[in-house]
């Protein structure tokens, strides 16, 4: 009899146990969704393709609306230059009134601005043209790197920071006696 009394009441816990799963489940949602695979990769293509911003090297909405309006009250800068551009040294002389020599000065710097859009920058090259890095000096922690010098060695530190070195001369002999009368009395 206890035997029965034992599995009735293991049957009533098993029962309502489950009961207290159901609710739960109710009360939480489900953790697996039931799509099916090609749903499932469809609504996360989606999904990445709606998170993922404006295209690389696209402008904002802002920098956009502010350059059209630029455009269409100024006109386009880079045109501007190149109209600048269309002059001579003399005929620009004359429209600024300045020198020839400075109408060609500025002539110059504004083609040589101008020709980045024509033609590729060219990498550095040394006298046999061969291509050189670019130099730079590390700081880590605030030490320098060695600085290379004209021969290819590492130079010393002070050979080409800006402190010059100062040297002290040391003591030669110590001062016989020192504050006579208040450091060394007999009586001490």
């Amino acid at each position: 009899m206890a035997a029965a009394v034992g599995r009735e009441i293991a049957a009533a816990a098993a029962a309502a146990a489950e009961n207290d799963a159901a609710q739960l489940d109710m009360l939480m949602p489900p953790t697996r969704s039931n799509l099916l695979p090609g749903e499932a990769q469809r609504i996360e293509a989606s999904i990445r393709k709606n998170r993922a911003g404006r295209p690389p090297g696209a402008r904002n909405i802002a920098t956009r609306q502010m350059v059209e309006f630029l455009r269409k009250t100024m006109g386009d800068p880079l045109m501007q230059r190149w109209r600048y551009a269309m002059f001579t040294p003399e005929a620009l002389s004359i429209e600024l009134g300045c020198t020839k020599l400075e109408a060609l000065t500025f002539l110059d710097k504004l083609w040589a601005d101008l020709s980045r859009y024509c033609y590729a920058q060219l990498a550095q090259v040394d006298g046999a043209g061969n291509a050189v890095a670019p130099r730079f000096t590390m700081v880590i922690g605030g030490q320098n790197a060695p600085q290379v010098g004209p021969n290819g060695q590492a130079q010393a530190p002070w050979l080409y920071l800006e402190e010059t070195p100062q040297n002290q001369a040391l003591i030669g002999q110590p001062a016989d006696v020192s504050h006579k009368d208040v450091s060394h009395d007999d009586e001490n």
